[in-house]
This record gives C-alpha cells, structure tokens and sequence, in this order.
C-alpha cells in the first residue's frame, strides 16, 4: 500500500531533523518514533535546511577558484531548486533565499517578453486582463464527480454512504437525484449538475 504523506515533497527532507534524528529523505517521527509525521517536518528541520540554502548561496556569491567552489558546494545538501528558470527565481522568494543570477536573468526575459507582445496590442486589449496577452495555459485536469477514482464517490444517496468524508449532494426540483460526493471538487461538480438540470423545473 502506498503512504500518503504530502511531507514527502517537501524540499526539508534532504537535510537530516535534528529534533528528531530522522535521516535524510526520511519523515520526521514524534513520540518517540513512533507517530510519523505525514504533512509538515519539525522545525529545526526547516531550520537546518534554510541554513543549508543560505550556505549555498554564499558559495555562489564568492569569487574564489572554481574547483574549490565546486568542492565546496559537493559537500552540501542536494539543491531543490530549479536554477535558471522562472519557478527557480519564485522558490527562490518562498524559501527567503537570495536569487542567484540564472534566476534573476529568466525572470527579467520573461517580463521583458510580456512588455514586447504588449506592445503591439491596442489600448482596449491592454485594459482587459490586465494587459496580460499570449496564450494562456491550460489548466491541469482535475478528477471529479463520475471521473474521480475514489470508490463510491458519484454514488446515488439512496444507497448507504460510501465512506464518512462522502457528502449528500441534492438539489429541490433538479431531475439529478441525489449523490454521495467526495468533498471539494467533487462536491461542488455534483452541486453544479444538479443546479444546471433544475433549470426548467423537474418535467422539462
């Protein structure tokens, strides 16, 4: 069976937790070992690994030789971000560790693209959307309702409930009976098509 534990993404997991003893990319335990922590690390952890960051940065930041350098930054950690594009220069901002250049320089091509392709739009077009243009990117798919691969999710209302985190989802008058829905998405896709098959009352 597969753990579900959100924490495993978290980039503090390459440094070890101090609070706790969990090695490298193992999650952080609490009472004694024996809770595991499946959504957050301790904070020393974060600690560590911010330290860890700011140490890094120093060794880009001074100008020495570069096999030193090289050897310097091979002793630490593994680096999480990705350097050189514009999601490395926001991880940059949210982890508070100072930019480095490649970051620095995919951010400013990409505001300087921006400002090209606005410029040959019209006043009307650079008022709406807030003068962002280009194509915008499609949103990621999202499993909900009768596509969700959660078992018993979509369910009719009227057999038992499924799971305790299901919710009945009804609406008066909508020719859409009633369904057990996972709460979220789910939930509000459920609310959605029993509105829209409301419309025109339950003989239309």
């Amino acid at each position: 069976m597969k753990l579900h534990a959100p924490a495993l993404t978290l980039p503090q997991l390459s440094v070890a937790c101090p609070s706790c003893g969990a090695a490298a990319g193992r999650l952080c335990t609490s009472r004694g070992g024996i809770q595991i922590l499946r959504t957050d690390v301790h904070q020393p952890r974060g600690a560590a690994w911010a330290a860890v960051q700011a140490e890094r940065a120093k060794a880009r930041a001074v100008h020495v030789d570069p096999a030193a350098a090289r050897e310097a930054l091979a002793k630490l950690p593994p680096d999480t971000i990705e350097h050189g594009t514009t999601r490395g220069y926001s991880q940059h901002r949210v982890r508070g560790v100072p930019s480095c250049q490649p970051c620095r320089d995919a951010i400013n091509a990409q505001a300087k693209a921006r400002a090209a392709a606005r410029e040959g739009a019209s006043p009307a077009q650079q008022r709406w959307n807030r003068g962002r243009v280009g194509t915008p990117t499609a949103p990621a798919p999202v499993p909900t309702g009768r596509d969700c691969t959660v078992e018993g999710c979509g369910e009719l209302a009227s057999t038992p409930k499924p799971s305790a985190r299901m919710v009945r989802v009804a609406w008066p008058g909508s020719r859409e009976p009633g369904r057990w829905y996972c709460p979220g998405p789910c939930r509000a896709y459920g609310l959605a098509l029993a509105e829209v098959r409301a419309i025109g009352g339950p003989d239309a």
